[in-house]
């Protein structure tokens, strides 16, 4: 199970919370950790195993290539059509990232 870092960050949990993180008792695996959401925020509870992989969703961290303003050229460099030059991938991604 993936889940967007936008569906975890954008939505008020005690409203709305998707429903694979309410079956998974609200935990979330973000970098290798299993974060728990406690009603005020997200507290890290422990080190993800794979009993944890495979039964709570996982946060898919946004990269530059899932923008939808990326186009990969021919010659296998990376292009943003918003920025209108070659890029290289960021550790965040910038002010114009979207994933539609």
């Amino acid at each position: 199970m993936i889940i967007r870092l936008s569906d975890i960050s954008m939505i008020k949990m005690s409203v709305n919370p998707p429903k694979s993180v309410v079956d998974a008792d609200y935990c979330v695996i973000k970098d290798g950790t299993v974060h728990q959401y406690v009603g005020i925020g997200w507290v890290e509870v422990r080190t993800a195993t794979q009993y944890d992989y495979d039964n709570i969703p996982q946060v898919l961290t946004p990269h530059c290539s899932q923008c939808c303003h990326y186009e990969c050229l021919s010659n296998a460099t990376m292009y943003c059509n918003k920025l209108q030059k070659r890029i290289t991938a960021r550790k965040q991604p910038c002010k114009d990232y979207d994933e539609r």
